[in-house]
């Protein structure tokens, strides 16, 4: 840990709130909150002072010594996260943030940070979106994984000879096609087969040219069975408060606190709820980043 910081905590009094671990740490208030949230270990609660929740300093201070990772400026990007996909089979293949995280041994704060650099307005290849199924918002784990082993293996935008082309479509399902225990998703497609395409998709979409039926004669699929990557939930436009807080990375109270704060007809007001009380995704990701509100590393 730096030792910045313990000279911080040494400057502090023995309960502390979140705004003085903030402050001694160099993150935002949400930031620390999201950490709260995040792990289940945070020193608890011990008493609450004029609405401030007080913890013990030297507990805060041993959990931060705990978990190194969170000042570790290269987290968002650990070394071998390709090796780590590739390595990975989760029972679901829909899974939450924090799974997702789980699954790759990185943060969550990282997770957030692939979804907000690589968002469809601003990437050519966006991080999948989060869909809804019931009350949870859910990314595809294949989706994911080829995305992941993508992030280093760009398709070029420029032009390419079909054997070219057809080289990287096929970079992970040459390393894969033999696997014993290769990973399924639920059409019973290997993890293999699905980022063949998952390519074929961001190929057509950057304005490649893959010839029809392809995919699935490379793959030996029936073209009559083949189902796109896209299939599936719909992308989750709009949340419930309790689905963007754990999309977003902030807490529910975050939420709340920002509608009341920032209704209609101030300058700039909280994105409106619909009669379900959810709100537009990218619009509340928008109003945060506009207002400074999001998490350290943070979507």
């Amino acid at each position: 840990m730096d030792s910045a910081i313990k000279k911080a905590f040494a400057e502090l009094p023995e309960q502390v709130t979140v705004p003085q671990i903030a402050t001694a740490t160099g993150r935002t208030d949400s930031g620390v909150q999201n950490w709260i949230d995040t792990y289940d270990d945070f020193p608890d609660v011990l008493d609450v002072k004029d609405r401030f929740h007080l913890r013990l300093r030297r507990d805060v201070l041993n959990w931060l010594a705990k978990h190194p990772n969170l000042f570790d400026t290269k987290r968002r990007g650990p070394q071998k996260l390709d090796e780590r996909a590739l390595a990975a089979r989760p029972a679901a293949e829909f899974l939450t943030v924090k799974e997702t995280a789980e699954t790759l041994g990185v943060s969550r704060e990282s997770i957030q940070y692939y979804a907000a650099s690589a968002k469809p307005e601003v990437s050519r290849d966006p991080f999948p979106p989060a869909v809804r199924r019931g009350t949870s918002s859910l990314r595809s784990w294949p989706a994911v994984r080829s995305w992941i082993l993508r992030r280093d293996d760009p398709l070029p935008s420029s032009p390419l000879p079909w054997e070219e082309l057809r080289t990287w479509l096929l970079a992970v399902h040459d390393l894969e096609k033999d696997d014993s225990a290769p990973g399924l998703d639920d059409r019973g497609l290997t993890y293999a087969q699905r980022d063949v395409l998952e390519r074929v998709r961001v190929a057509v979409a950057q304005g490649h040219t893959v010839p029809d039926g392809w995919a699935e004669g490379a793959l030996g699929l029936n073209p009559d069975d083949a189902v796109t990557p896209d299939a599936g939930p719909v992308a989750a436009g709009r949340l419930t408060p309790s689905q963007l807080a754990a999309e977003l990375g902030i807490s529910l109270g975050s939420i709340r606190g920002y509608a009341r704060r920032y209704p209609a007809g101030c300058r700039d007001p909280f994105p409106p709820k619909d009669e379900h009380s959810a709100r537009d995704v990218e619009e509340v990701r928008s109003w945060l980043s506009r207002s400074g509100s999001l998490p350290s590393g943070g979507i």
